[in-house]
């Protein structure tokens, strides 16, 4: 029983710690309150800039992800083909597990389709019979798109007999490709520089609401508050300037979306429609804030620095 006792007398002192740190950690964002007024404004358009970056790269990566499953090749077959060389090719394809669609167009049908797409009887006059060979139009597996792959199975087929031409944008492809490896690096140089301007913010705000109470911590090291005690309360600080104000960028974000998603659809409109801008998915949303959290932390490693200069001595060994 009194081991019981004793136990839920130690699970109350760490009630009564952890709401004296988190009062603590209120009662400085209070008392310098217009510093962390500016701490807030600057860190929510910081994030709201990182968000404003994320939606760009997250509606980009969307339409080059739709591109990239329209990605297919012609096979343009010889005139006079086999029937038998025709239906072999057909299961060639069929049964490559890199492929995903196959379609055959026939010499009458490639000419049906292009009297629908041009409607100038002098130019169906001038071809004389039907110089449109059958072909098969082929679409590739997302996995398989890559130019080196898609180069190499073209390159086999090129090789059936009946096949006389294989046409595929491979400079569109590989320009295509080495702009979403760009694209990547730049995110990650941009995650990278506002990450390094969030945790500075933090750090700075939490060193100088430290230097306001400096002559309080200064008391508490001398009674025997140890280091670790001084900081959790700047800690729990810092991580609620992070979410707060990641919190506010999302919201601030959301209506900048809000407000600029029918002009983009218009925009998209007059470009043929392919701009259909997305909103962030939660996963994102909830990161935003949850990166805030890193300020905490670099308040925290800051202050072990300020702590450690000014007070070699933790204040735990002086008792």
């Amino acid at each position: 029983m009194s081991y019981k006792k004793g136990k839920f007398t130690r699970m109350g002192h760490r009630h009564e710690e952890n709401t004296l740190f988190f009062r603590t950690a209120v009662e400085n964002l209070q008392i310098n309150r217009m510093m962390a007024f500016f701490s807030f404004l600057s860190l929510s358009l910081t994030l709201t800039l990182f968000g404003v970056f994320l939606l760009f790269y997250y509606n980009v990566q969307d339409l080059l992800r739709s591109m990239q499953e329209d990605v297919q090749f012609s096979i343009y077959l010889s005139d006079g083909t086999a029937e038998e060389d025709v239906r072999s090719i057909k299961e060639r394809l069929s049964s490559d597990d890199r492929i995903s669609s196959v379609t055959y167009i026939s010499k009458e049908e490639a000419l049906t389709i292009f009297k629908k797409e041009f409607h100038d009887e002098s130019l169906l006059n001038s071809l004389g019979g039907n110089p449109l060979p059958a072909s098969f139009e082929v679409k590739v597996k997302a996995a398989y798109q890559d130019p080196q792959q898609l180069s190499v199975m073209i390159d086999r087929f090129k090789r059936l007999p009946g096949v006389e031409e294989i046409a595929y944008g491979s400079e569109w492809l590989q320009n295509l490709d080495a702009f979403l490896i760009l694209l990547k690096k730049v995110g990650i140089g941009v995650g990278g520089l506002l990450s390094v301007a969030i945790v500075t913010i933090i750090a700075n705000t939490v060193r100088l609401h430290f230097y306001s109470r400096r002559d309080e911590i200064e008391v508490m090291n001398l009674i025997g508050a140890t280091h670790s005690f001084i900081k959790i309360p700047f800690f729990i600080e810092g991580s609620l300037i992070g979410l707060i104000s990641g919190w506010i960028s999302v919201l601030m974000l959301f209506a900048l979306f809000h407000f600029s998603q029918p002009h983009l659809q218009s925009i998209g409109g007059m470009i043929g429609g392919f701009l259909n801008p997305l909103f962030l998915p939660a996963p994102f949303l909830i990161g935003i804030p949850a990166g805030g959290v890193l300020g905490g932390i670099a308040g925290f490693l800051s202050l072990s620095v300020l702590l450690k200069a000014r007070f070699p001595t933790d204040g735990k060994k002086q008792t």
